[in-house]
């Protein structure tokens, strides 16, 4: 339906109003017609709908979900559909005819009092209208085939409409709410009101044939439901946006800026082809590559590795880049990230539909790491720096510099960078795999904003298999169906990487850039660039205490000509305490380090770089943040025992460069089990305890390893797989939100506000009250708009992240509350030598997992 048609359904359409707005100098009150915010609406919606390439999807879409259906009878459901997706933004806020919403919300003097309206709400009213035009002015005119295949989506649809101010529910909820009493008594008062010109049919028994096709699917076909959940998902995603971003218009009188995209890829790769490493590798390309692998056992320049792999990866996405999924599995210190840098500008260029990029890492500190790397590539160009945002909690709202420097209006600068953040209007964005994995399946409604400029992306995924196992296999069958509905091109890279097309049933195959990785893996430069031993894991009579102090005496053995030694355990609290040990050991006369997720952003950066360009001999004690990418080259190493890819990632820092020689000493001091729940890589048959295990870590092969651990999840977590995907039919979505959080809520927990003074990156020093009196200031302002508001709090909210902490709930004498977060003024007096004493704080030990 056109917005124009609306007049043969509403009596006096033209004097309903949408939003109104205060002009500040004048205090003269602005309407908005409902008809002006509709069209605004809709004008955003086909933007969008254009820009993402739609037309494809609902294509792509129609062919899975009616793929029994005969191309005729299809081909004509699918222009009907489409309609009715182009009539969603039509009808969004046609409730808001409500007389109570216009008379008490709009303070419209137009309307009479009608006791009937009972209450303001208008969305309810809006799905209600679109399911009775396309249910009974529509479809009723159709053949019987034509309804059976298309009713389902208006009430999908309608649910759409009535969630769009709200987060997202179950399904089901929104069928029973229609069903009930309410709704009926709803219905009469519209059809006595004489606001609306037709009178409404409602048959409650449409209700439950529609909703069967959700809630009722015998075929239990997978890609059908994950399409259909996705779909759902990138409907509601565009109604938002285009219903923000209309709103936003009238509000601040002016369109906003919503391409976001990367129109010209030749422009990055210009500059990055200018790098002096890249015009290495690719007269490397031109003169040697391919070599032959005989010969490739043979070489002991590192960088001709990397090559290769660069080299053949560019080479197998050359011939295979139609395929969604790709797997680059390479060696810890192989160029894995420049790699990927190369194969997403290569995949835009190989499909000019595709518009943006994301690098997904684990951690915020390798987000920070690979933003420094592309600031290194582009640093020369403003324009492309400026088309690069970090999305994390670390990072404020990215201002446009440009629009900083013209005369426009000030609301409207901090509104547009506003919208830039909720709905990812960034050609290039750094994240991490927990922001990626809220926009695929969070049911909060910011959480789903930018869910829509995930079409035709490049997303870089960098060590997936980090997260719970008991994730992977739902994790791989999402990613693929999304993949291949929103024209998406996933590159999964990691140097331990499982092979999830065994879980990914019945969908295509993904492509592997590396055929043969054994050849690399094989090299001494990776297979023997660090010896590994175990004489210390064996003395299984050495527990807690002892054997902290045999790990004590024996480090201090090894210190000697500028060595740098690094020790990871699995827990702050351990890492604390023997850091702590070292410190007072008179016998140790050199750097001590400890690095852990309680580190300021500015001490994180102060002990890596002193740790990369110190000659003398330097201790670093850490957790495992140091493990996955973190560029550190060590001689030595320490590590307490826990997954066998984690002992690769850890391996990885040791010898990088692999200009030296390099050794890893294993010990089990702390449990794993307590820290990674869950995870059947504990299981002891899976761990160091293992022989086999041993002889995968020094091999470099681990294939065997992950076909033991993919089989146990096959077998012990297939329950809780079925659980996911019948969530995914019925389109439960807190549930399905629930079950694929990658870090779960911990009950026990709090945030504690330290204040204190500290240095930033630039030696300023910060002053922990007085940040904590701007939040609180910014909270309690009403002065001034809502977008410049939340931009100036996600400056100072990023600068109290490094006051922040999360520990366990005690009691503790707190100087002020502010929502979730316990402000203490003295922070000081919970930190030894800058590092915060955790046990001091909650009076015992800390068993949480350290991801940052």
């Amino acid at each position: 339906m056109e917005k124009k048609h609306l007049f043969d359904y509403v009596n006096d359409l033209q004097d309903y109003w949408a939003h109104t707005k205060t002009i500040e100098q004048s205090e003269e009150v602005l309407h908005e017609l409902l008809t002006e915010h509709i069209e605004r609406t809709c004008k955003y919606f086909n933007l969008f709908w254009q820009r993402k390439n739609c037309e494809e999807i609902l294509d792509k879409f129609c062919n899975v979900i009616w793929q029994d259906v005969d191309n005729e009878l299809k081909n004509e459901a699918k222009l009907i559909l489409k309609e009715m997706i182009k009539s969603i933004p039509v009808f969004h806020d046609i409730g808001k005819i409500n007389i109570k919403f216009q008379r008490e919300v709009m303070k419209s003097p137009l309307f009479k009092y009608d006791k009937g309206f009972n209450n303001t709400r208008h969305s309810m009213l809006s799905a209600i209208i679109y399911i009775d035009y396309f249910r009974y002015d529509v479809l009723s005119d159709l053949s019987e085939e034509l309804i059976d295949i298309l009713e389902p989506f208006v009430l999908y649809h309608a649910y759409i409409i009535s969630r769009h101010h709200s987060d997202l529910n179950d399904f089901e909820i929104f069928t029973s709410q229609l069903k009930m009493d309410l709704t009926i008594e709803l219905i009469d008062i519209l059809n006595n009101s004489g606001v609306y010109k037709k009178e409404i049919e409602w048959y409650v028994d449409d209700i439950f044939k529609m909703e069967e096709y959700f809630l009722n699917d015998e075929d239990n076909y997978e890609r059908r439901d994950l399409y259909r959940y996705i779909y759902g998902r990138m409907l509601y995603s565009l109604l938002v946006a285009s219903d923000y971003y209309a709103t936003g218009e009238f509000e601040n009188g002016a369109e906003f800026k919503q391409d976001g995209d990367i129109d010209d890829i030749s422009k990055w790769k210009e500059v990055y082809e200018s790098t002096s490493l890249m015009k290495s590798i690719r007269a490397y390309q031109q003169n040697n590559f391919p070599q032959d692998e005989q010969k490739l056992q043979e070489v002991r320049d590192i960088n001709v590795l990397r090559s290769e792999i660069f080299c053949e990866a560019e080479a197998v996405l050359n011939n295979e880049y139609e395929n969604n999924i790709f797997y680059l599995e390479a060696p810890t210190g192989s160029g894995k990230s420049n790699t990927a840098i190369n194969l997403s500008f290569k995949l835009m260029e190989l499909d000019r539909k595709l518009k943006k990029i994301f690098y997904v890492y684990p951690f915020n500190t390798l987000v920070e790491q690979n933003t420094e790397t592309l600031e290194n590539i582009f640093a020369q160009n403003q324009s492309i720096m400026q088309s690069i945002a970090v999305l994390n909690s670390l990072t404020p709202i990215k201002m446009d510099k440009q629009s900083e420097n013209k005369d426009e209006n000030e609301d409207q600068v901090y509104q547009q960078a506003l919208f830039d953040r909720q709905f990812l209007n960034y050609p290039m964005v750094l994240t991490t795999h927990v922001n990626l994995f809220e926009i695929l399946f969070d049911d909060k409604q910011k959480a789903v904003f930018g869910f829509y400029q995930l079409a035709n992306s490049v997303i870089v995924l960098d060590e997936i298999q980090s997260y719970k196992n008991t994730l992977w296999q739902r994790i791989i069958s999402y990613l693929k169906a999304a993949a291949e509905l929103l024209n998406m091109k996933i590159i999964i890279m990691s140097a331990t990487l499982p092979d999830f097309d065994k879980f990914s049933h019945h969908q295509n195959a993904a492509s592997v850039l590396l055929k043969n990785t054994r050849k690399y893996f094989n090299n001494s430069i990776f297979k023997n660039r660090v010896e590994v031993s175990y004489e210390i894991l064996d003395k299984t009579d050495l527990k807690g205490e002892q054997l902290e102090d045999y790990l004590q005496e024996h480090i201090k053995q090894q210190i000697q000509d500028g060595r740098h030694i690094m020790i990871e355990f699995i827990k702050k609290s351990t890492a604390h305490r023997f850091w702590e040990k070292l410190k007072e050991d008179e016998n140790i006369n050199c750097a001590i380090e400890l690095l852990s997720g309680d580190d300021s952003m500015a001490e994180r950066k102060r002990i890596l770089q002193r740790v990369k360009t110190s000659k003398e001999a330097l201790i670093l004690v850490s957790t495992q943040v140091i493990e996955a990418g973190v560029d550190i080259d060590m001689d030595l190493g320490y590590k307490d025992i826990s997954k066998l890819d984690s002992e690769e990632q850890f391996m990885g820092r040791i010898n990088r460069s692999c200009r030296k020689s390099g050794k890893v000493y294993f010990f089990n001091l702390d449990k794993a089990r307590s820290i990674y729940k869950n995870d059947v890589r504990n299981n002891t048959e899976l761990t160091l305890a293992d022989e086999a295990m041993r002889k995968a870590l020094a091999e470099k092969d681990f294939s065997e390893y992950y076909n033991r651990v993919l089989a146990i999840l096959e077998r012990n977590y297939r329950a809780e797989y079925n659980a996911f995907f019948n969530s995914i039919q019925n389109l439960e979505w807190e549930k399905i939100s629930e079950q694929m959080k990658l870090i779960d809520d911990d009950a026990w927990s709090m945030t504690v506000y330290l204040a204190r003074q500290i240095k930033n990156e630039q030696g300023d020093v910060i002053d922990g009250a007085e940040l904590w009196e701007k939040y609180r200031e910014l909270l309690q302002d009403y002065s001034m708009s809502y977008a410049e508001n939340k931009v100036k709090l996600s400056y100072v909210t990023a600068q109290m992240a490094e006051f922040m902490y999360q520990v366990k709930k005690v009691l503790l004498n707190h100087d002020e509350k502010i929502g979730s977060i316990t402000y203490i003024e003295d922070g000081d007096k919970y930190f030894d030598g800058g590092k915060l004493n955790r046990a001091r704080i909650q009076g015992e030990e800390s068993d949480f997992i350290d991801f940052v």
